[in-house]
């Protein structure tokens, strides 16, 4: 009796606490799959948004089956009533978060069975966390926690790491801190982190005291299971880094942050890609308009991977000219 007593307060303290929001657009069938892998591990109640950017309701009807199977967990569709793009609306979904916390989930990334118990780990400390960051794999080691968000991100130098949305947890009061910030900040793919950090300085100006942790549990096994390979998402990404170099005015901070990306670019978003997606985006769109893209591009290398840009720089003309020769041959 007494044990479930202590699972009944820990659910109900747990569904107080938290909201998972998932940010989707036009992906019903991706999006039942995790939604039902979501909702039937969901054994405390936490409610459940999902953030529809102006999607086609057509397909609709797949989701809204998930959550006829799932009544006993809160769940609702929120819509935008326009589309204001992939990290506009993962902002949004902090915004209207009604909780202290929030994880924003990816409509195609799967939550490990337990992921409640290890989220539920550390909200149930009497501790003001002003981010959590899971792993996306099994790891080895103990938990670090730190008082800024800069420590955070000069330990664990990789931004590739901080920046997976689905294996972290927001602080929505501290976030709304530094909202403007991330607004401002869309294009650089780093909203989200820029609106942490930019919103733990102002907050800590007033006297507000938060705990970072880069945590060792596993809370997603399968992220993108849904990823489209020519999206040229890695260009994207590419163009996105270098703009981050204004908006941290103080010296570490700059810094800090600037060793994370090129960490980035060594583990997960390497440049020998970014010359793949070039020969693709050439085939498909034209030798103009890659090569307009390209030289912009090049300008921000040196920013995202350090002394590597010098080859890049020099390769990725060489990857344009060729798949514009490739086009030729074979049109």
């Amino acid at each position: 009796m007494q044990n479930l007593s202590v699972l009944d307060n820990e659910r109900s303290l747990l569904k107080n606490k938290l909201t998972i929001i998932i940010p989707t657009f036009n992906r019903w069938e991706v999006l039942a799959k995790t939604l039902e892998n979501t909702l039937g591990n969901n054994w405390a109640g936490v409610p459940v948004v999902i953030l529809d950017n102006d999607s086609d309701p057509a397909g609709q009807e797949l989701v809204l089956d998930v959550m006829a199977k799932h009544t006993a967990v809160p769940c609702r569709i929120q819509k935008n009533s326009v589309n204001i793009g992939g990290d506009g609306n993962i902002i949004r979904c902090i915004e209207v978060c009604e909780t202290p916390y929030v994880l924003v989930l990816g409509d195609d990334d799967f939550l490990a069975q337990d992921y409640l118990e290890k989220i539920s780990y550390y909200l149930m400390q009497d501790q003001d966390w002003g981010y959590i960051s899971f792993k996306d794999r099994p790891v080895e080691g103990k938990d670090k926690i730190y008082t800024s968000p800069v420590d955070m991100v000069e330990a664990c130098k990789d931004w590739s790491e901080l920046l997976f949305i689905s294996t972290t947890i927001f602080n929505k009061k501290m976030f709304c801190e530094g909202m403007l910030f991330a607004q401002r900040a869309q294009a650089t793919h780093s909203a989200h982190l820029v609106g942490m950090m930019k919103g733990w300085e102002k907050s800590v100006a007033s006297g507000g005291i938060w705990n970072f942790v880069l945590s060792i549990r596993q809370l997603v096994v399968s992220g993108g299971h849904a990823r489209d390979h020519r999206s040229f998402e890695l260009m994207s990404i590419y163009a996105g880094f270098p703009m981050l170099e204004f908006v941290f005015q103080d010296r570490r901070t700059h810094y800090a942050v600037r060793a994370a990306i090129r960490g980035a670019t060594k583990r997960m978003f390497k440049p020998r890609v970014l010359g793949k997606e070039f020969f693709y985006y050439t085939l498909q769109f034209g030798f103009e308009v890659a090569w307009r893209r390209m030289l912009a591009m090049r300008r921000g290398l040196s920013y995202s991977i350090g002394w590597r840009a010098l080859f890049y720089r020099a390769y990725l003309p060489i990857v344009v000219i060729f798949a514009a020769g490739v086009s030729a041959f074979v049109g």
